[in-house]
C-alpha cells in the first residue's frame, strides 16, 4: 500500500467523526453572499464567523505522517449555502515557497505538493497555469444545507523525508449550480519543521501583497460601514431584491439578516 492509501485510510475514520461536529477554528467557512461563493473563519474569541477571510494555515506532519495534512478543511453555517450545491475547487498557479532571506514568496516551489480529493489525486502545476480539479462536496439538500469536507495535501507525494519550509498553494472554489461566482483566490498556507517560527511572517506578506480590500456589507459602495448600509439593506430586503438575499437561496428571511449583521460586524478591511 503507498503512502497516500496508507494516510486515506487511518484517516478516514477520525474524518467522518469530524463531520458531525460544530464549526472548527481550523476550515474555511463557505457562504453564499451576493451570488458568489465567499470564504470566511470562525473568530477563536467569539466564535462568530467573520467574512471574508481568505487565508487559512496548516501544520504538515500534525496528524502524525510528515509532509501530509488534511487541514484546512471546509465547512458552512446552517442555511449559508444552496441546498444540493456542489462545491469545486481550481488550483489558481504554481505553489510557491517562502523565502526567508528575501521575505517573500516569489519563487516557485521545487517541491511538489498534491491535492488529494474525492479519491483523487491532483498534483499542482510546476508553471503558473489555472489547474481545474473536481467536485469534492455537495450541502445537503435539507434546508439546513450543511456542508463539512477535507481534501488532502501532500508535500512530495507524502514521502520521506521530512522537508522544513512553508508553502503557498493558492485555489478558487466554484459550483455547478447556475448563476453563482466561484470564490476570490484563497491562500493555503503549509509549515513544517524549522518554517513554523516563520509562518506569521509568511501570513503578513500575504496580507500586504496579495489581498485586495473587499467590504460585502459596504452595500453602497462608499468605503464605510454606517448607517446607509443598513438602510440600503432594509430598503432591499422590504423590496425582495437579490441585493439582500445574502445567502442566494431565493428567500428572504432570517438567515439573510444575519448573514447582514455578521458582515457589518466584521467591518471593512
Amino acid at each position: 500500500m503507498n503512502t497516500i492509501s496508507t494516510i486515506c485510510v487511518v484517516l478516514c475514520a477520525s474524518t467522518t467523526l469530524a463531520l458531525a461536529g460544530g464549526l472548527h477554528d481550523a476550515d474555511y467557512i463557505l457562504s453564499v453572499q451576493n451570488n458568489q461563493i465567499i470564504a470566511g473563519a470562525v473568530d477563536p474569541g467569539t466564535g462568530d464567523v467573520v467574512y471574508p477571510s481568505p487565508i487559512k494555515s496548516a501544520l504538515l506532519g500534525a496528524e502524525g505522517f510528515p509532509n501530509f495534512t488534511n487541514d484546512p478543511g471546509f465547512n458552512a453555517e446552517l442555511g449559508q449555502l444552496i441546498p444540493g450545491m456542489t462545491i469545486g475547487f481550481s488550483i489558481l498557479r504554481a505553489p510557491r515557497v517562502w523565502d526567508e532571506i528575501a521575505l517573500d514568496f516569489d519563487t516557485i516551489a521545487t517541491e511538489q505538493i498534491t491535492v488529494r480529493a474525492a479519491g483523487q489525486n491532483f498534483v499542482a502545476p510546476s508553471t503558473d497555469t489555472d489547474f481545474e480539479g473536481i467536485v469534492f462536496g455537495q450541502a445537503s439538500t435539507s434546508a439546513s444545507a450543511s456542508f463539512h469536507h477535507h481534501m488532502q495535501y501532500l508535500l512530495n507525494g507524502g514521502l520521506p523525508p521530512m522537508v522544513e519550509g512553508v508553502w503557498l498553494l493558492e485555489l478558487e472554489l466554484w459550483t455547478e449550480s447556475a448563476g453563482i461566482a466561484p470564490s476570490d483566490p484563497l491562500f493555503l498556507v503549509f509549515a513544517q519543521g524549522d518554517g513554523v517560527d516563520q509562518l506569521d511572517d509568511a501570513i503578513a506578506w500575504i496580507e500586504d501583497n496579495l489581498i485586495g480590500t473587499p467590504c460585502l456589507a459596504d452595500l453602497n459602495d462608499d468605503g464605510n460601514l454606517d448607517f446607509f448600509d443598513v438602510s440600503a439593506f432594509l430598503t432591499a430586503y422590504n423590496a425582495q431584491d437579490t441585493m439582500a438575499d445574502f445567502n442566494n437561496d431565493g428567500q428572504f428571511n432570517f438567515f439573510d439578516v444575519s448573514a447582514f449583521l455578521t458582515a457589518y460586524t466584521g467591518g471593512c478591511p
